[in-house]
């Protein structure tokens, strides 16, 4: 009889445990919620190699000058051609803001010189 209650002793207090460690996972879990924080927004921003490539399908294009400020991209470029090629040019620009943009017109050629930085995505 001793050794069958020492079991059921041994048995209970095993099963004490166990309980245990799952109520203080339990109890861990509920502690860890994440809260989104609005000020801590984490901003992908395009390295000048990926910039190029996105820019390597405008025709007749040349990259003037670029610049880093706060981790984003502002590149000068300037696009050559007629009048209805830098229409259709334009378009192509939709995932970039034009802070500044400049045309210029000789006798041969029409061009617009364009100050454009990347549009931030969360």
């Amino acid at each position: 009889m001793n050794r069958l209650l020492k079991h059921i002793i041994l048995s209970i207090m095993i099963i004490l445990a166990f309980t245990q460690i799952l109520c203080i996972n339990n109890i861990k879990k509920a502690n860890n919620i994440k809260v989104y924080n609005q000020q801590n927004k984490f901003y992908d921003h395009k390295t000048l190699k990926q910039i190029n490539r996105e820019l390597d399908c405008l025709n007749e294009k040349n990259i003037l000058s670029a610049n880093e400020k706060d981790g984003k991209w502002h590149v000068k470029i300037k696009i050559s051609g007629s009048k209805d090629d830098l229409l259709n040019e334009l378009p192509k620009l939709k995932n970039y803001d034009v802070n500044n943009y400049s045309i210029d017109k000789n006798k041969n050629e029409t061009s617009i010189i364009l100050d454009i930085s990347t549009k931030e995505s969360v």
